[in-house]
């Protein structure tokens, strides 16, 4: 096993080809089915040999570059990521000057074995005879500057040589001498490479979508012995390809940026029951104004079988047993992402399969790590279901990442989960101040109880026969809820004929009332016939529903105390939607309620992300003080924004905060001003205000008996003895006039007279 230094790029072996029993760890031709697709090892089809159309790494000729008057900049996956603006330059500057294979480079297209390469008198031949198996061989350009191909398109020169053979420039004269691409094939005699190219020219004209390279013709043209060879007629894409434009390793904001371009591109060919089969950063070219998709080569009707290609390091492991899925292709989603940020290994010039769980990248981004580990994962089941659900979960991510690389949170609105439905621990330090409102001891603690009602809830999976019913339904209150519910099953069809036996997401909706009226026991029972039904225990993850009831049964067991299991599946749910919010509050606050530290992290990724979800803010806060990083809990408090309804419990638990949980030696002047700026800032006719100015005043007067400061104001009384006197006296004087009890307002009025100075005559 060779390092993560050794690079891929530079690998002189095969890159696009087919997959290979050994490299897929096939013991054996035994282990496939009979009709299973075939593999052959095709060596000259090299990685460095992308169909970069419109570029080329040799010295290019002289041209000028195309300019408008364009921001050097541009932006991508909805605004949050910031690039340079690739310049589109002249198709003649792409010409290659010296069209030569290179000889590490060259292999047989029949034996795949070396061909070409220098003999012991030092010549190397580019065209011949192969010695192991005397197929003809050339990697000449067979067409030259000024050839016509099809009497329209004049040949201009190479501008690369890719996996099935040299890539030409041209000029159509018949429309406006615009600038197009031709692919040939590596050999007129390589039946096989026709095949391929006839079945391009069946489907892949008709593939229409801007993120992919357009299709325009499909010609042939005579080779130097007569014989017939096809070319298909493609647009041509000025910039860079996406590994061109890389110098190192992207940020990970950047990387998932490019692929939220591309993403949609798959789901078009998904859609027409076409897969890609070969992503990799050099077949993507960032021009201009957009991202696409080049060299169609290996694009092929999902589910067929026969010759597949596509690069090892990148391919799925599965594609000889399934042939072409979309899990496939988002397997080469994953595993491009994966080599744009990580330092992957290498093993023999490819990239090995998995994840280097030490990158740093990984421990620093941990969602997407989560991302990247779904959509490689061995299973296929396992993987995003389509281009689509990856793309929603790949900006959730990035909304995070932006976040944590500027600071600046970015929310959105998830397409699965509702947003949060109310608060929770909101008041939970403020609270025990409520002592001298009502004289009564608070001893306030966070409950499984009041997390469950806030949190977010699964959204209605609108492709579930149910999800008409439940979307016509006034579904404000659980009794309510259970009531329509209990009909709707009763009539067991809906008014189209619909059999609502079969959805998933009524009885899920039941679930989610019983929890909500406290009733686990029978949730936790409809939950159980519910997984027995589709499945749930026997194949984890296997149907579109199962994160769902994940979800839900990790909530029951919060309510029933049953905390690790509830950590566990709320885990399941993350590892299935790394990009979404909602179950990293959940293992926020079921960690809390464990007191376990570890997963409070997740309080800080939600409270980043998005600080309209005020309960991570506080969580957060609760967190850090629990650390005993009160200067930190007190920042967290600050960003509450002042547009929150909370914005004034915020405040006054900064206040808190600053003097709670230290000793009068750990106090400063400092510290009791900034208490005392947030409480002054605040009206007096705002809820628990009195009670935290006689905090404040309180715990002044205390700390100046040892120490000594500075005598302005504080809360509008001096800082002296004789001035906090006054204002504690005249706080608890206040509090006395609203106390709810006679008992309790006599307590007050003699603390006030105990605290307040001696008069003197």
């Amino acid at each position: 096993m060779s390092t993560a230094s050794e690079n891929p790029d530079d690998f002189e072996g095969p890159g696009t080809q087919p997959a290979s029993l050994d490299e897929l760890d096939m013991d054996s031709m035994s282990t496939m089915r009979p009709m299973a697709t075939q593999a052959v090892f095709r060596p000259h089809l090299d990685d460095s040999d992308a169909v970069s159309v419109g570029t080329a790494e040799t010295e290019p000729e002289d041209g000028s570059s195309l300019t408008r008057a364009l921001s050097p900049t541009r932006r991508l996956g909805g605004g949050l990521v910031e690039i340079p603006r690739v310049r589109e330059i002249d198709p003649l500057s792409a010409l290659m000057t010296n069209p030569v294979v290179a000889e590490a480079k060259r292999f047989c297209w029949n034996c795949g074995k070396p061909v070409g390469r220098s003999s012991s008198d030092g010549r190397a031949l580019s065209e011949g005879w192969c010695p192991h198996c005397g197929s003809p061989y050339s990697f000449l350009p067979q067409l030259v500057a000024g050839d016509m191909v099809a009497d329209q398109y004049e040949i201009k020169g190479c501008i690369a040589h890719g996996g099935l053979g040299w890539v030409y420039l041209a000029f159509d004269h018949n429309v406006n001498e615009r600038p197009v691409v031709l692919k040939g094939l590596v050999h007129s005699g390589d039946a096989e490479a026709q095949k391929i190219a006839m079945a391009e020219r069946q489907f892949l004209a008709e593939v229409t979508h801007p993120g992919i390279v357009k299709i325009y013709n499909f010609v042939e043209h005579p080779d130097q012995h007569g014989n017939p060879v096809g070319y298909i007629v493609m647009e041509y894409v000025g910039g860079k390809s996406l590994k061109q434009a890389r110098t190192k390793k992207l940020p990970v904001a950047e990387a998932i940026g490019y692929m939220l371009e591309i993403l949609p591109a798959l789901g078009y060919l998904h859609s027409n029951g076409l897969a890609y089969n070969d992503l990799k950063p050099e077949n993507i070219m960032i021009t201009e104004e957009q991202l696409k998709l080049i060299d169609l080569g290996a694009v092929s009707r999902i589910n067929s079988f026969g010759y597949l290609y596509g690069t090892p390091g990148y391919q799925a492991p599965e594609i000889v047993r399934t042939g072409p899925t979309v899990a496939t292709d988002i397997y080469t989603v994953g595993r491009t992402l994966a080599a744009l940020t990580l330092n992957l290994r290498t093993y023999k010039g490819r990239f090995v399969d998995g994840l280097p769980e030490d990158d740093p990248v990984l421990t620093e981004y941990d969602s997407f790590g989560r991302l990247l580990r779904r959509a490689i994962d061995p299973d296929p089941r396992r993987r995003f279901v389509s281009a689509d659900e990856m793309a929603g979960q790949l900006l959730g991510v990035l909304r995070e990442v932006v976040a944590q690389d500027t600071g600046t949170p970015r929310p959105g609105l998830s397409t699965v989960f509702s947003p949060t439905r109310s608060t929770f621990g909101i008041d939970l330090l403020v609270a025990h101040t409520d002592v001298y409102l009502d004289g009564q001891v608070h001893s306030e603690k966070l409950t499984a109880q009041e997390i469950v009602r806030a949190l977010p809830v699964p959204l209605v999976d609108p492709t579930d026969v149910g999800a008409p019913v439940l979307s016509a339904s006034v579904l404000s209150q659980p009794v309510q809820t259970l009531d329509q519910l209990r009909a709707a099953r009763h009539g067991a069809l809906d008014s189209e004929g619909i059999d609502l036996s079969e959805s998933v997401e009524l009885p899920l909706m039941e679930v989610r009332a019983l929890l909500d009226l406290g009733d686990v026991a029978k949730a936790t029972r409809k939950l159980d016939d519910l997984a027995g039904r589709v499945g749930w225990k026997a194949s984890p993850r296997e149907v579109s529903h199962q994160w769902r009831l994940t979800w839900f049964r990790a909530v029951s067991e919060m309510l029933t105390a049953d905390l690790a299991s509830a950590a566990k599946h709320f885990k399941e749910v993350l590892n299935t939607l790394p990009g979404e919010l909602a179950p990293k509050l959940a293992l926020a606050a079921t960690a809390e309620l464990a007191g376990d530290a570890d997963e409070r992290k997740f309080y800080n990724t939600v409270w980043s992300t998005d600080n309209g979800i005020i309960s991570a803010g506080f969580g957060l806060a609760r967190a850090q003080s629990a650390a005993g990083d009160r200067d930190a809990a007190v920042k967290t408090l600050d960003r509450v924004p002042a547009t929150s309804r909370h914005f004034t419990t915020a405040r006054l638990t900064s206040a808190v905060t600053l003097l709670s949980g230290r000793s009068m030696n750990e106090i400063t002047e400092q510290h009791i001003r900034d208490a005392a700026r947030r409480v002054e800032a605040l009206p007096d006719s705002e809820p628990r205000v009195l009670q935290i100015r006689a905090l404040v005043l309180g715990t002044a007067m205390d700390w100046l008996a040892d120490n000594t400061a500075s005598t302005n104001h504080i809360l509008g009384f001096p800082f002296t003895e004789h001035g906090l006197q006054l204002g504690v006296e005249a706080s608890l004087r206040g509090l006395a006039r609203v106390a709810p009890t006679q008992a309790h307002r006599y307590a007050l009025v003699d603390l006030a007279n105990s605290v307040r100075p001696t008069s003197t005559f």
